[in-house]
C-alpha cells in the first residue's frame, strides 16, 4: 500500500480551506488557478531542507509553542544593530543572555535604490540587500539562532511592491500581464476612489494616487509614490506572492511579519481598510504556509483599534463550512496597549491601559499577541481613537495633550519629537524608550532613577500582559535619541530615524543598561515563574493610577503616578522580582511594579 508524504496529507487535509479563500476571491477563476497553486505547493515541499522539514514535525505536535511564558521576541535592523547578517552571527550571544526566543529583523531585503520608506520599499522579495549580505549568509543565521531556538523573522511587503521591482519594470515597460499586477486607473476613477479614503501621511505624500506616465494613468500608491499597490484582485498575484513566501520559508524564515496588511483590498465607496477580502487572503496564505512548512508563523501588522483585531487572527465560518475555524495569523501586534502605555505614563494614570488590557482578552487557541514598548516605528496617537470611542467624549484633544507631553512640553522629562508635523496636527510621536521616559532629560540621581522605573514600568506591562513580549534594538541599553541623522540627506526627511540609533556594544557594561537589562531578565523570569502566557485579564484596584494584571498564577501591579500607593493585603504572597515577602498593606513606589507570586 502507499504511504503518502507529511506534505500530500497536510495538503487533502486543508487543500479544502485553500480552495475555499481561493472561491471567496475569485469565484470560478480561483478554482481554475488550483492546479498551478498545487504545483507550487508540491515544489516547495520538495525543496524543504531536511532541518526545517524536521521543525515542521516537532511544531505541530506543539502547536502552541510561541504561546510560552518564556517567549521573549527581540526587533532590529540589521546594519543599526551589526552592520551584516554575518556580523549578526557574532552577537546572537547577546540575544541569548536576555532570553530572546523570537529576532525580527527589519526591512531585511533587498529595497529600491534612494528614498525606500527605511527599505519597506521591496525591490526583490528573494535577495537580501546587498550592502547587509547575502541569502546565503541568512541561512547561516538561521542556523545559528535555530541553535539557541531562536526563530527567524522577516518583513513580508503584501500591500505594494518597489517602483523598481521586477513586476513594477515590467509592467512599466508594456508587459499586460505585470500591468495587471498593479492598480492603474483613470483621472474619474482614482477621484472616485479618494472621495472615501485617508491619507496615511498627509504631510509628506500627500493623496493615494501618483501619475505614472509610462503606465498610462493614476497609480494606487497608499503610502509613498514609489511603493506601487499590489493588485490582490487579480489571482496571478496571489500565485506569486504564495510562491515567493514559500521559498523564503525554505530558506530558514520561521515567521513572517505581514506589512500593512489591513490594505489589501480594494472597493469603491469604502476607506479600502479591513474589508473581508483582506481576510480571506491572509487565510488562504496561512492555508498554505500550513500545507508546506507549518513550523512558520503569521505575524499581522494591523494598526486597528482593538476592537477590529480579532478577525486577523481567524473566524468560524459558520454551517455551510465544515471545516470549522479558519486560522489566519498566529501573532497580530497589540499597537493599542503600546500607545496606551505611554498615554498611562503622560496622564499619570491607567485608565487607558486598564481598558486595552481588559479588551485583549478572549484569543482563540493557537494565536498570541505581540505586544511591545517601542518599535521602529513612531507611537501613532490616531490608531487607539477608535478605542476611545464611547469612552471619551473628545479622544483627540485627549491625545493631543499627552502626545505634547511626550514631545516635551510644559515641564515634561519626556523628549520626544513630532512625526510628520510641527506639533499642531495630532498624527505620531518619535523617540527612543530611554529619552522618552525621560533617561536623557535626567540630571539628578533621583530623575535617573525615576526614569529607570518608568522603562521598567512599560517593559512590565508588555510582558505581564501575556503576548510575545519583543523588545525593540538598544532599549535594553537605554540608548537615547540620536539627532545625527539630520545631517544625513537620505534620512533627514524621515523623523523616525530619531530612534533608530546605531547599537552602541560599549554601553552594555555602562550602568543604565545593566540596570535595564537587569530589569527585563527579572521580568522574564518572573513571568516563566507565573506560567502566565496568552490572554491577559485586569483586576480591579483602588485607585485610577494603579493597573492590575493577572498573569498565570500571579497578581502584577503597575503604578502609573509619581507617588506611592497602596495596593492591599497580599499577605502570603511573594515579591517575584525583589525575592521578598509582600505581606499587609502592601505599597509600591512610584513609577513601579510589583509582581507577586504565591509563596511556596
Amino acid at each position: 500500500m502507499r504511504v503518502s508524504s507529511p506534505t500530500e496529507r497536510r495538503l487533502a487535509a486543508l487543500g479544502p480551506r485553500l480552495r475555499r479563500q481561493l472561491e471567496r476571491l475569485y469565484g470560478s477563476t480561483g478554482l481554475a488557478i488550483w492546479p498551478r497553486l498545487e504545483a507550487i505547493l508540491r515544489e516547495r515541499a520538495a525543496e524543504r531542507p531536511a532541518a526545517m522539514a524536521a521543525l515542521d514535525e516537532a511544531r505541530l505536535a506543539d502547536p502552541d509553542w510561541f504561546v510560552a511564558p518564556d517567549m521573549l521576541g527581540y526587533s532590529t535592523y540589521v546594519d543599526r544593530f551589526a552592520g551584516t547578517v554575518e556580523g549578526l552571527i557574532g552577537h546572537v550571544d547577546h540575544l541569548e543572555s536576555l532570553g530572546v526566543r523570537y529576532l525580527h529583523l527589519l526591512a531585511l531585503l533587498k529595497a529600491r535604490e534612494g528614498d525606500s520608506d527605511g527599505g519597506f520599499a521591496v525591490a526583490d522579495y528573494l535577495s537580501v540587500e546587498p550592502r547587509l549580505g547575502t541569502m546565503a549568509d541568512v541561512e547561516r543565521l538561521a542556523a545559528r539562532l535555530r541553535e539557541g531556538r531562536i526563530s527567524l523573522c522577516v518583513d513580508l511587503a503584501l500591500n505594494h511592491t518597489a517602483d523598481d521591482h521586477a513586476w513594477a519594470q515590467a509592467a512599466r515597460d508594456g508587459d499586460p500581464h505585470y500591468r495587471a499586477f498593479y492598480h492603474v486607473l483613470g483621472d474619474d476613477e482614482a477621484q472616485a476612489y479618494e472621495a472615501d479614503l485617508l491619507q496615511v501621511f498627509p504631510t509628506t505624500a500627500p493623496g493615494n494616487f501618483t501619475h505614472v506616465p509610462a503606465m498610462g494613468g493614476q497609480v494606487w500608491t497608499t503610502f509613498y509614490p514609489f511603493q506601487w499597490d499590489l493588485n490582490w484582485a487579480n489571482p496571478e498575484v496571489m500565485l506569486a506572492i504564495v510562491d515567493t513566501m514559500l521559498r523564503l520559508a525554505n530558506h530558514g524564515f520561521e515567521a513572517f511579519r505581514l506589512d500593512s496588511i489591513a490594505f489589501l483590498w480594494k472597493q469603491l465607496g469604502t476607506d479600502c481598510r479591513n474589508r473581508p477580502q483582506a481576510h480571506y487572503i491572509v487565510r488562504a496564505l496561512r492555508a498554505a504556509l500550513d500545507i508546506v512548512a507549518p513550523a512558520t508563523l503569521l505575524k499581522a501588522e494591523a494598526i486597528v483599534p482593538t476592537a477590529l483585531v480579532p478577525p486577523y487572527f481567524g473566524a468560524d465560518e459558520g454551517s455551510d463550512w465544515d471545516g470549522g475555524f479558519e486560522p489566519e495569523c498566529h501573532l497580530v501586534y497589540n499597537n493599542s496597549l503600546m500607545v496606551a502605555g505611554w498615554v498611562g505614563l503622560a496622564e499619570q494614570s491607567a485608565a487607558l491601559p486598564h481598558a486595552i488590557v481588559a479588551a485583549s482578552g478572549g484569543l482563540p487557541r493557537g494565536a498570541n499577541w505581540l505586544s511591545y514598548a517601542r518599535c521602529h516605528d513612531d507611537i501613532g496617537w490616531g490608531a487607539v481613537i477608535g478605542d476611545l470611542a464611547g469612552i471619551d467624549p473628545d479622544p483627540v484633544a485627549r491625545l493631543t495633550i499627552a502626545a505634547k507631553f511626550l514631545d516635551g512640553a510644559d515641564g515634561s522629562w519626556a523628549r520626544g519629537e513630532p512625526f510628520q508635523s510641527d506639533g499642531s496636527v495630532l498624527h505620531g510621536s518619535n523617540g527612543t524608550m530611554a529619552s522618552l521616559a525621560g533617561l536623557e532629560a535626567a540630571r539628578t540621581d533621583e530623575e535617573r532613577e525615576h526614569a529607570f522605573r518608568r522603562i521598567a514600568l512599560l517593559n512590565a506591562l508588555s510582558i505581564a500582559s501575556g503576548g510575545l513580549a519583543t523588545l525593540y534594538m538598544g532599549d535594553e541599553a537605554g540608548l537615547l535619541n540620536d539627532h545625527s541623522y539630520r545631517d544625513d540627506p537620505d534620512r533627514a526627511h524621515e523623523g523616525r530615524w530619531l530612534h533608530r540609533p546605531v547599537m552602541d556594544w560599549d554601553a552594555l557594561d555602562r550602568v543604565a543598561a545593566l540596570r535595564i537589562s537587569g530589569d527585563i531578565r527579572a521580568l522574564r523570569t518572573a513571568r516563566i515563574a507565573s506560567g502566565g502566557a496568552g490572554a491577559p485579564a485586569t483586576i480591579a484596584t483602588s485607585t485610577s493610577a494603579l493597573l492590575g494584571i493577572a498573569c498565570g498564577s500571579d497578581r502584577v501591579f503597575l503604578n502609573f503616578s509619581p507617588h506611592a500607593v497602596q495596593v492591599g493585603d497580599l499577605a502570603g504572597w511573594h515579591d517575584r522580582v525583589a525575592d521578598t515577602p509582600i505581606g499587609d498593606d502592601a505599597m509600591i513606589g512610584p513609577w513601579s511594579v510589583l509582581w507577586a507570586g504565591p509563596s511556596a
